[in-house]
């Protein structure tokens, strides 16, 4: 395990404060800027084939917001050499795989709030004794469409470029890519409209948080604030850019007004435990505290542990510092 040094430690209602302090990683280093490549042209050869193939998926591309701002196929598509996934389609490099590193050329300060979230970090259960456990008594079919689908899974490319079926396809929000980098920004923002619209609606997190094992959707539907959306959805103007509570929408919280979406007070995130400060996991609840290092990784401390200083050296879980 890598060296981590210390940045911040804050509560969740100081965190945001604290993360303007935080440089941005240089996880998109070595990738075109959007200006350079936005509107490449190889772009409408992928357009041509893939409105006799796919036109439904282009109609989707067409009326997204990358549609109309001109990003193509090819823009976010494009593979480098050396890429482990890459490969020759029809006379370009591609990848069928776009991770958050391709979405950082744009999105860097959604990528950078994303990484080490508890989203970023979901496909770690497959290392865990639960996932074993499933994997034993439910099987690997069992373990594809019931774990990996959400949690995501360790994407392996087989020798020729294939995929490993077993793990692919796959859009789980802490889906192990090739290229190293966790997540998957399409398992809330579905391809290829990519809308914010979608993620802020909660049939985006229902899809994962329900059941016995964490029914956070089933306890939002009961609720005031879920009996209240479902009267109300249609008047959230939940395709407003800002989409600010109690300016663009009143009434009704959806996960997203509390969890990632602006505020009059504070902006947008996509660390979605970033304003978590008890977890609910204990028969009693205890408080967190989030501490922050240096290259943005983010752990939850419980209360009572004790917190290190600002720019203090940690111990990492192997005992190295």
């Amino acid at each position: 395990m890598r060296r981590w040094i210390l940045f911040a430690v804050c509560s969740a209602f100081l965190l945001v404060t604290c993360l303007s302090l935080i440089p941005h990683d240089a996880s998109a280093q070595g990738r075109p800027a959007l200006p350079a490549f936005a509107g490449a042209k190889e772009g409408a050869v992928c357009i041509g084939c893939h409105s006799r193939m796919n036109n439904a998926m282009v109609h989707d591309w067409r009326a997204s917001r990358m549609g109309q701002k001109g990003v193509n196929c090819f823009d976010c598509h494009r593979a480098e050499k050396g890429d482990p996934d890459a490969f020759e389609h029809n006379g370009f490099l591609i990848s069928v795989i776009v991770s958050p590193k391709d979405c950082g050329r744009c999105h860097q300060k959604q990528v950078d709030e994303q990484k080490g979230s508890h989203h970023a970090k979901g496909g770690q259960i497959l290392a865990s004794i639960d996932n074993y456990l499933g994997e034993v008594v439910g099987g690997p079919p069992a373990v594809a469409v019931g774990c990996m689908q959400c949690h995501g899974s360790q994407v392996k490319v087989l020798p020729g470029g294939k995929f490993d079926p077993a793990t692919w396809p796959n859009s789980g929000i802490g889906r192990i890519n090739p290229d190293g980098t966790w997540g998957s920004c399409t398992a809330c923002h579905t391809r290829h409209r990519f809308s914010v619209e979608q993620a802020r609606r909660p049939d985006a997190c229902g899809k994962c948080h329900l059941g016995p094992d964490h029914p956070q959707m089933e306890v939002y539907k009961e609720s005031k604030h879920g009996i209240l959306y479902e009267a109300f959805r249609d008047k959230l103007n939940m395709d407003r850019p800002a989409w600010v509570v109690g300016k663009d929408y009143t009434t009704a919280p959806t996960c997203s007004t509390c969890h990632l979406s602006a505020t009059p007070t504070q902006g947008a995130t996509h660390d979605v435990g970033e304003r978590i400060s008890w977890t609910l996991r204990p028969a009693i609840s205890t408080k967190l505290n989030m501490v922050i290092y240096e290259d943005l990784w983010k752990e939850d401390l419980p209360e009572g542990a004790a917190l290190p200083k600002k720019g203090e050296d940690v111990k990492a879980k192997d005992g190295k510092t």
